[in-house]
This record gives C-alpha cells, sequence and structure tokens, in this order.
C-alpha cells in the first residue's frame, strides 16, 4: 500500500462513521471490500489498528469535515456499534 492509500484509508477512518462502523468488526475485511490494496506486512500492521481512537478524534471534528451521507443517514447496524463504542469508551476513561 503506497503512502497515499494509507492517507486515504486513516482519512476515512476518521470522517467516514459507516466505514468506521464497519472497520470496527474487521478492518482487514473492509479495506479488502473498498478496494485497498494491502500487501501481507500491511495486513498484519492493519490489525494492530484500535478504530475506537479514530472515534475519539471524529467527535471531536467539525462535522463539516465528515462524509455527508455518513452525517445523515447511518444504518441501525453501524448506529449500534458507535453506540458500543461509546459506552466502552466512557468505560475505559
Amino acid at each position: 500500500m503506497s503512502q497515499d492509500s494509507v492517507e486515504r484509508l486513516l482519512g476515512r477512518l476518521l470522517t467516514d462513521v459507516s466505514f468506521r462502523a464497519s472497520a470496527a468488526q474487521s478492518l482487514e475485511k473492509i479495506c479488502r471490500q473498498e478496494g485497498y490494496s494491502l500487501t501481507e506486512g500491511e495486513l498484519s500492521l492493519v490489525r494492530r489498528i484500535d478504530t475506537s481512537i479514530f472515534k475519539i478524534l471524529a467527535d471531536r471534528l467539525d462535522s463539516g469535515l465528515c462524509r455527508a451521507a455518513t452525517r445523515e443517514k447511518i444504518t441501525p447496524q453501524a448506529q449500534k456499534l458507535v453506540m458500543r463504542q461509546d459506552h466502552q469508551r466512557q468505560i475505559v476513561f
């Protein structure tokens, strides 16, 4: 994966709540579904990403920086995941 792909992946995790919720289930799977080309070494690194950190950062962003579609409509499954992550974060912090 090129540096550009890494930056696109990280930016998407930060600004796209639906993508982030899917990534919380399986970051490796969503990367493959969305066409991110990853080597085995990169997959190993991706598996170690704590996607809950992106939710914390995203909460601090102006909503204008997030994907419009994800601000307006989020699937019920993604909403449950986001709520679960919020609950877990409150317990940890």
